[in-house]
C-alpha cells in the first residue's frame, strides 16, 4: 500500500510540474519563439511600396507618419461633414491580404443608430471614417507592424504573420449630434 501511496504521489507531482511548466511557458511575456521574424516599420514600407508601384496606385496614396497607415481617398463624399466618435454612422468595410484574399467584411445597420466610438473595429475605423464624408469611399494599406505584427490570426481566411492588410471603407451614412 506503502509503495502504491509512493506511485500516485509521484505521478501527480510529475503531472503538477509539468503543468507549471506549461502554464509558465504560455505566460512568458519575453518568448521571442512566436516572432522568429519580425518585420520592421521599414520592411513593411518598403513591401508596400513595392505593391502599389506594380499596381500603379502608388501616386494615389499618403503615407501618414503619425498613424503608420497608408491612405487613398478614393471619392471624399457629399458635404463637407465628417464623422467624429459621437456621430452616428453606417458604413461597410472588407478587410484583405494584398493578393486580394479576404480577411474581414462587415456592413453595420441602416439607418445609423449606433455613435462611431461603439464599433469594436475601434481606432482604424475612427481614423478611416473621420477622412471622408457620407457617400465617400476610402482605402487603406496597414503595415503589418501596425496590426497583427508576426502572428498569424484567423480571419474569414487566415492571415499569415507579417501581413500588410488593405481595408477599403464606405460611409453609407451619418448623423452628427450637435
Amino acid at each position: 500500500m506503502r509503495k502504491q501511496a509512493i506511485k500516485t504521489w509521484s505521478a501527480s507531482a510529475l503531472l503538477l510540474s509539468f503543468l507549471v511548466v506549461l502554464i509558465a511557458r504560455c505566460s512568458k511575456s519575453d518568448d521571442q519563439s512566436i516572432c522568429l521574424h519580425k518585420l520592421t516599420l521599414s520592411q513593411d514600407r518598403q513591401i508596400i511600396d513595392s505593391f502599389l508601384q506594380k499596381n500603379g496606385t502608388s501616386a494615389l496614396y499618403t503615407f501618414d507618419e503619425q498613424a503608420s497607415i497608408y491612405y487613398y481617398i478614393e471619392d471624399p463624399g457629399t458635404g463637407t461633414t465628417k464623422p467624429t466618435v459621437d456621430s452616428l454612422v453606417s458604413f461597410k468595410y472588407t478587410g484583405k491580404l494584398m493578393d486580394g484574399t479576404i480577411i474581414d467584411a462587415y456592413t453595420s445597420k441602416q439607418p445609423p443608430t449606433a455613435p462611431l466610438r461603439d464599433f469594436s473595429s475601434g481606432v482604424r475605423l475612427v481614423y478611416a471614417l473621420s477622412k471622408i464624408s457620407k457617400g465617400g469611399k476610402i482605402r487603406l494599406v496597414i503595415p503589418s507592424t501596425s496590426q497583427f505584427g508576426c502572428i498569424s490570426v484567423m480571419g474569414i481566411n487566415m492571415i499569415p504573420a507579417n501581413s500588410q492588410l488593405v481595408y477599403e471603407y464606405e460611409l453609407i451614412d451619418m448623423t452628427t449630434n450637435q
